[in-house]
């Protein structure tokens, strides 16, 4: 008896991701059926192109992702005046690779299942430590569900490895399995550069509660720091610069990279409409996160401020939809939060799931 409330949970869990991709994939369909791509004059399509998955949806870093999988990272000297696949972390494109001939070489439809496989472990890991810690499992798998950038988690990009990593760390940090959590958090370092600030999670909580025997995890922590060691090593050999991941963030107008920068030159850009919406979430994502503060380790507020001052380094602050997704402390402190504050995120988030969902599949890459 006392597996039936997890089963009936996972049922309805499993229920609700099929209705939020349902709902994603027609949103999608007719936003490419009927407006413009890249803002230009609106050309007819047809029924074919319409229901073509791979046209609708292998947009932006979906093709790099696929590049890099084919192609490997450029065997010649670093250069950062053109965009290159330097700019993408390898672990996903490594996964892309080792299952593409699962779907006969397809790496769109690999990114697919990959993409979906990860989601899908990641809520259940989700959802049993929100319910075991907080008791609000459901609840905080729904509004990831529901979230602006949730159809990310769905298509050929990093974000559900990167989530199902992180959920693993936070999860193993939560079991005191600190060990492994170290190792997790080296492979999410090479998913996404937001993934080196996991290490904060066991690493608070071991010099908390732990620290005496501190010395037992240094073995698996220097372990964890294998995967981006290796990383940088290929690429010094293969490019000349071990550092070209940040680099190269040149090509993508990103010429320096310091905390803030972002909010520091948010009215010096052209792009302000959206510019602002981004910044906007930032605040909102920062705000409900540390009100929160007495509901959350101090692990969970450490994490999600310094993942907010390493996002926002760029000149322009974009993406925010898709990075608050690998913010696990945001969904359980909204789970945590009053009904006014859960019913004004769930409706925000639903209204620019739907404009973010358009912003993409119309290539136009406005809050992507």
């Amino acid at each position: 008896m006392s597996n039936t409330p997890l089963k009936k949970d996972i049922k309805w869990g499993l229920l609700k991701f099929i209705e939020t991709r349902i709902m994603i994939i027609f949103i999608g369909t007719i936003c490419f059926a009927i407006f413009a791509e890249r803002g230009h004059v609106y050309q007819g399509k047809s029924f074919h192109e319409i229901i073509d998955v791979r046209k609708t949806w292998n947009k932006f870093d979906s093709s790099w992702y696929q590049k890099l999988a084919k192609e490997g990272y450029p065997q010649r000297a670093f250069t950062d005046n053109a965009k290159e696949t330097w700019g993408f972390m390898p672990l996903y494109p490594i996964c892309l690779r080792s299952l593409g001939w699962l779907f006969g070489g397809n790496l769109f439809l690999a990114g697919i299942f990959i993409s979906n496989a990860c989601t899908l472990l990641a809520l259940y890991i989700i959802y049993k430590l929100s319910q075991e810690k907080f008791k609000t499992g459901m609840e905080t798998i729904n509004l990831i569900l529901i979230c602006a950038g949730s159809f990310y988690l769905s298509i050929v990009y990093a974000e559900g490895l990167f989530v199902l990593l992180t959920a693993l760390v936070f999860y193993l940090a939560h079991k005191k399995t600190y060990g492994w959590a170290f190792i997790i958090a080296g492979l999410a370092s090479i998913t996404r550069i937001q993934g080196c600030l996991l290490f904060v999670i066991p690493l608070i909580e071991i010099i908390r509660y732990h620290l005496r025997t501190c010395y037992r995890y240094l073995p698996a922590f220097v372990l964890s720091l294998l995967p981006m060691a290796a990383f940088m090593l290929y690429l010094n050999n293969t490019c000349g610069e071990p550092f070209a991941f940040i680099k190269i963030q040149h090509a993508w107008a990103s010429t320096n990279l310091f905390p803030l920068q972002g909010f520091i030159y948010l009215l010096k850009i052209n792009d302000i409409g959206s510019s602002l919406v981004n910044a906007f979430f930032w605040v909102l994502i920062l705000g409900i996160v540390l009100s929160c503060y007495r509901k959350l380790p101090v692990s969970y507020l450490v994490f999600t401020v310094l993942y907010f001052l390493l996002s926002t380094s760029n000149e322009i602050i974009y993406g925010t939809t898709r990075y608050m997704l690998g913010i696990l402390p945001l969904f359980i402190a909204v789970s945590l939060s009053s009904n006014y504050i859960k019913q004004f995120f769930i409706i925000l988030n639903i209204l620019f799931l739907a404009v973010t969902i358009c912003a993409f599949v119309t290539n136009t890459g406005t809050f992507v």
